[in-house]
Order: structure tokens, then C-alpha cells, then sequence
């Protein structure tokens, strides 16, 4: 066997603002590439898996051992009706390489001999299933029926190491989330995996995807496709675009070790999913869980001015449902489930300006009884030789009109009366987000299967800043202001049957994010037009709102000191494999190309001397 594949790259460097679109393919280096037509030549082997459909193969043999040429051999789906039908060899070998998941029925009938009928034979996603016949001789017309109900075997046809979880795992084990149930929390019962939990805010991951080494290697190593479409997230390769519901969910393979050439770009984990699919019945199931901050104990810690813990309540809903449109031809399978968080403020207290450190009716700010001397600047250039204000009091014509007006912004404090951890923010942060998959999939012959797929999640999040118009942290940590999002993920593929020893499979996938996130007070330059301070914000659009004052001395930063806020990410990835069975006597080979291209089209600022895209001042407070 041998699998071609092709790299192109280009890019361009990134400055304080990133704004570059990149280009990348898979997978081998070019050296490889024209090595491995002239291996292909000389190395044969055992049946391979391929990664969108299973694999059923096996010897037929008469009851003393010897091999049975001439079997007739069809596997028939017994969700879908679909038939297929191939021929043991000069060897009694037989295979079936495009097979659909799914439950099969397999029978292998010939003169003068018993029909065997091998009943509920599973076969999965990029898995090899073995199915051997020992024919018995047949005085009349009979029968043997054999149930395949136990686990799986053990695959002996190939060398990697390859874990599948089914349907009944992914729905009934129980899945973690910070933001509901997510299949790649069971990606922990896989050995040699060790969980990173979830990576980024949530604006930069809104499917909330869990990150996850396997065996030693970069977590940024993991491949993830669905249906065959590539959902690595190009600019932070720890996530994946696109998590589906975990009912939507028909296998989850894994490959961890002795990678096919066919399992593109991985170097820790090749993870493939396979939506389910319609078939000649109708299935449906809903689904509801919820969380609420209002039937659990309060914390022993939380502050003495939040009565109550602060609302945190999380549901999860939805429902999934397939069957046909045309019996054993035409099949759907539709699935939705939205995702609703409103979560109120930490109880963590915040260090702001109390009303004594303000300025009073007159405009003036005096410090007696702080303990603190205020120094007059314009009583002599030097430092040490200046002369405090008069009354300890600094009057109003001589405070800066940028700390007049974010003074003015500051909301009162409400967490005690003294100068550190006075304030307790409220208000609460929303996230919403909606999870479609829809699927068709056609049999227009025994030769023929036809899929396609389409799946899209808008987001949206929110998230105020802790003191209102004076801005300042995001209220959970997460991105401040608005942070929607969109990813859409579809796909299409099929395979042909030529002949039995001769079979084309080929599928393209295409995903689109787009992520984003900017603050309530983008619209206006406030650094330049309201603070009057030189130098802040700027003519685009991304560079408005509040400039960002880093206060020394336990003070709470205020403004937007975000250093990645605003941001808009528009991602395209674009992926083709295409891949050609050829049967020959004993041998297996499979020829194919695997294309990917993915693109970033970037905005985000990047931290440098003002950290700010809006302007940064840094203050002691001391």
C-alpha cells in the first residue's frame, strides 16, 4: 500500500497588529513523495482500513481446512437494506473494503454446500472486521445461522493501534464540560492519554473542545476530522473547531500509534467521528440537562455583602432524528442542541477609588486623615524640595481632566468603607450557543453510496466590564464586551464499486470560523476625545473605546486592558482525499492524495510598548 501526499505553505510575519492569511497542506516531505511509488512496488500487505468506512474480509474453508474458492459472499446493512456481494478467490479469501457503519447481516452461499449466515457482524469506521467461513456439506437445502452478538475481537489485520468508542459509550458514559457534555472528555479512557483541559477564553474556543496529549506528544499534534472534514483549528491547533453533540455521535476512532499514510498531519492522535446516518426506520431521542446555582450551599468564603451564591445556571437541550426518505435508497439524519449560560460575577472583591479619594461638591480631593501628604508638582522641580497642598486638599482646576472623567465613570463602592477590596461587581454574563448537524445519505445502486453533511454553531457571548463606563476587567475573565461567533463545517463524499477486486472512495470537506470579540465602547474614541490624553486610539475602528490605566500598588486596573481585545478571526480550510482500492490475488494495494489548505485571515492586536491596541498608561498607586 502507498498514500501520496502533498505540503504548500506560504505566510507573511506577524507585526503589533496580526493581520496575515496563511496557507498549509499535508502531510509528507517531497523527498518521500517520489520514494514512495518505487516502495509501493515492493512492499505488499494486509487488508487496510479506510478511515470514513469499514473493512470486512476472511477465508472460507470446508471442514477439513482446505480453502473453498467461488463463495458468493454478500453483507447486507441491516439499517440501510443496502446489499454488497463479492467472491472468495483461488485463496477463499474475500474482501469488503467500503462498508458503511453499521450492523450487517453476512452470508456465504455455494452448490453442494450449507448457506451460512453470520448475523449482527458491527462494522466501524476504520476498522478491519474479520469474518471466517467453514462451509459444510449439504445433503438438502439447510441453513447455519451464527450470531455475532459478543464483543469485538481482537483485530489482527493491522498493525497501528486503534481504539473505537461506539454510540452506547459516547451516550451513556458520562461526558464533562465546563459548558455541557463534550464526547472528547472520554478521550481520558484511551491509553496513553493525558487531559490539558479546556485551552483559551471562550471567545477564542466557543465549542469549549478539551484539549489532550497522547503519548508523550505536543497536544498541537492532534488531528480531528468529522465525516472527513478536517476541524483543526489552524491558529491554536490544541482545539477543534467544530465539538458535535455527543448524540449526534456514531464513532469516535482513535489512532495513537503506527499511522497509516492516510491518517494526514497527526503526530499524537488521528481522531476521526462519524455522524450517524438515517436508515429504514425512524429513530429520534431528546435530551435536557440543567444546572442551577439556586439549588446549591453557599460558599463558605464568598463575601458578607452576596446573600446569595452568585446565579450561575447552564441548560443543555435538544434533539436528534433519522429515517427515510426512500426506503433502502434515501435516508436523513437531523440533530440541534443549544447550549444557555447566564452566570453572575465572582464573589472576588476589586480595589477601586473610595469616596474619600474622590472629588467632593467643590471639585477638590482632600486627603486628611489618609495618612497620605500630597505634594504639590509645581512647587519645584525637585522632588525633595516640594511643598505639600494646601489643607492636604488638591484643588479641582489642578486635576487632570482624564481622572476627572474616569472618576466620574467609577460606580461607588459597596463592599465596606475602607481602601482595599472595596467593591463587589454585579451584573451577569451570558453565553449562547446552537450546535446543527443535518445528513443525507444515498444508495442509488449496490455499487454506489453517496453522503453529504452540513453543520453550523452561531455563538454568542457576553461579558460586561466589572465597573460599567469606566470599563475594567471582563466579569469572569473571559473577553470583554460582545464575542459572536459562527463556525460551519460540510462535507461530501462517496465510494464506487467497480468489481469486486476494484473500489474508489473519495470525500471533501470544507470549514469556515469565524470568531470575534470587541467591547461595549468600541464605537468612540474616548482616550482621544474625552480623556484628551495624546497618542490613544487611533483612525480604524478596532482602536476605540477606554485606553487601559495599569495601576500599581493593588489597584485595579481600569479602561479595557485587554492586550487581544478586539479581535476578528475569518478562517477557511479546505480539504480533499481521494483513494483507490486495487485487489490482486493475495495482495492488497491502495493508491491516494490527501489535500488540505488552510487559511488565516486575522485581526488582533499584539502586545508591545503601549500593550494596547487603544494606548496603555501605567500608574503607581503607591
Amino acid at each position: 500500500m502507498f498514500h501520496i501526499n502533498r505540503t504548500c505553505s506560504s505566510g507573511s510575519p506577524a507585526g503589533a497588529r496580526l493581520k496575515s492569511r496563511t496557507r498549509s497542506g499535508t502531510s509528507l516531505m517531497m523527498a518521500r513523495f517520489l520514494a514512495l511509488p518505487l516502495l509501493a512496488l515492493l512492499v505488499t500487505s494486509a487488508a487496510y482500513g479506510q478511515v470514513l468506512y469499514g473493512s470486512l474480509n476472511g477465508t472460507s474453508t470446508d471442514q477439513k481446512g482446505s480453502v473453498v474458492p467461488g463463495v458468493k459472499v454478500e453483507a447486507r446493512n441491516l439499517g440501510t437494506g443496502q446489499n454488497k456481494e463479492a467472491t472468495t478467490d483461488s485463496s477463499g479469501g474475500y474482501q469488503f473494503s467500503d462498508l458503511s457503519p453499521g450492523i450487517y447481516n453476512v452470508t456465504f452461499t455455494l452448490a453442494s454446500f450449507k448457506t451460512l449466515i453470520q448475523e449482527n457482524v458491527r462494522i466501524e469506521p476504520n476498522t478491519i472486521q474479520r469474518v471466517d467461513a467453514q462451509m459444510q456439506v449439504a445433503d438438502v437445502k439447510e441453513t447455519v445461522v451464527v450470531s455475532s452478538d459478543g464483543p469485538v475481537p481482537l483485530q489482527t489485520d493491522r498493525s497501528d493501534l486503534n481504539i473505537t468508542q461506539t454510540t452506547r459509550q459516547v451516550n451513556d458514559l458520562p461526558l464533562t464540560g465546563s459548558l455541557g457534555r463534550n464526547y472528547q472528555s472520554l478521550m481520558m479512557l484511551v491509553p496513553g492519554s493525558v487531559s490539558a483541559g479546556e485551552q483559551n477564553s471562550a471567545a477564542g474556543n466557543p465549542q469549549r473542545s478539551i484539549s489532550f496529549n497522547v503519548n508523550g506528544v505536543s497536544r498541537l499534534q492532534n488531528n480531528t476530522r468529522i465525516d472527513g472534514a478536517g476541524v483543526v483549528y489552524p491558529w491554536l491547533p490544541t482545539n477543534t473547531v467544530y465539538v458535535p453533540p455527543a448524540e449526534s455521535i456514531q464513532t469516535v476512532n482513535i489512532v495513537t500509534n503506527a499511522f497509516d499514510a492516510e491518517q494526514g498531519l497527526a503526530g499524537g492522535a488521528a481522531v476521526n467521528l462519524t455522524i450517524k446516518q438515517g436508515g429504514n426506520s425512524f429513530h429520534g431521542v431528546g435530551w435536557g440537562y440543567d444546572t442551577n446555582s439556586r439549588f446549591q450551599s453557599r460558599s463558605f468564603f464568598q463575601s458578607p455583602s452576596q446573600v446569595n451564591l452568585p446565579k450561575r445556571i447552564l441548560a443543555q437541550f435538544g434533539y436528534a432524528v433519522g429515517g427515510p426518505i426512500i426506503k433502502n435508497k434515501l435516508f436523513f439524519f437531523t440533530d440541534l442542541e443549544r447550549t444557555t449560560q447566564r452566570q453572575n460575577a465572582s464573589p472576588n472583591p476589586f480595589t477601586i477609588a473610595p469616596a474619600s479619594l474622590r472629588p467632593d461638591a467643590s471639585g477638590n480631593v482632600n486627603f486628611t486623615g489618609t495618612g497620605i501628604t500630597v505634594y504639590d508638582p509645581a512647587s519645584n522641580a525637585n522632588p525633595a524640595l516640594r511643598t505639600p497642598f494646601a489643607n492636604n486638599t488638591i484643588p479641582g482646576n489642578r486635576i487632570d481632566i482624564a481622572a476627572i472623567e474616569l472618576l466620574k465613570r467609577l460606580p461607588a463602592t459597596n463592599n465596606g468603607s475602607g481602601l482595599t477590596n472595596n467593591f463587589v461587581a454585579g451584573g451577569s454574563a451570558l453565553f449562547n450557543r446552537t450546535n446543527i448537524d443535518t445528513k443525507i445519505n444515498y444508495n442509488p445502486n449496490n455499487k454506489m453510496t453517496i453522503f453529504g453533511r452540513y453543520s453550523i454553531s452561531p455563538t454568542l457571548i457576553y461579558e460586561p466590564a466589572v465597573f460599567g463606563a469606566a470599563s475594567g476587567p471582563a466579569l469572569n475573565g473571559g473577553q470583554l464586551g460582545s464575542a459572536p461567533s459562527r463556525i460551519q463545517v460540510a462535507g461530501i463524499g462517496g465510494t464506487y464499486t467497480f468489481n469486486s477486486n476494484l473500489v474508489a472512495d473519495a470525500n471533501f470537506g470544507y470549514t469556515r470560523q469565524r470568531l470575534g470579540a470587541e467591547a461595549d465602547d468600541i464605537g468612540s474614541n474616548l482616550g482621544l476625545d474625552v480623556l484628551k490624553i495624546p497618542g490613544t486610539n487611533g483612525p480604524d475602528r478596532t482602536q476605540g473605546g477606554l485606553p487601559s490605566f495599569q495601576i500599581n500598588g493593588g489597584w485595579t486596573n481600569l479602561g479595557n486592558d485587554n492586550t487581544g481585545n478586539p479581535f476578528l478571526f475569518r478562517d477557511n480550510q479546505y480539504l480533499f482525499a481521494g483513494n483507490l482500492t486495487w485487489l490482486k490475488g493475495s495482495h492488497d494495494f491502495r493508491f491516494g492524495v490527501d489535500y488540505q489548505n488552510q487559511q488565516l485571515n486575522h485581526f488582533q492586536p499584539q502586545g508591545g510598548t503601549f500593550q494596547t491596541v487603544r494606548g496603555t498608561s501605567t500608574i503607581n498607586g503607591n
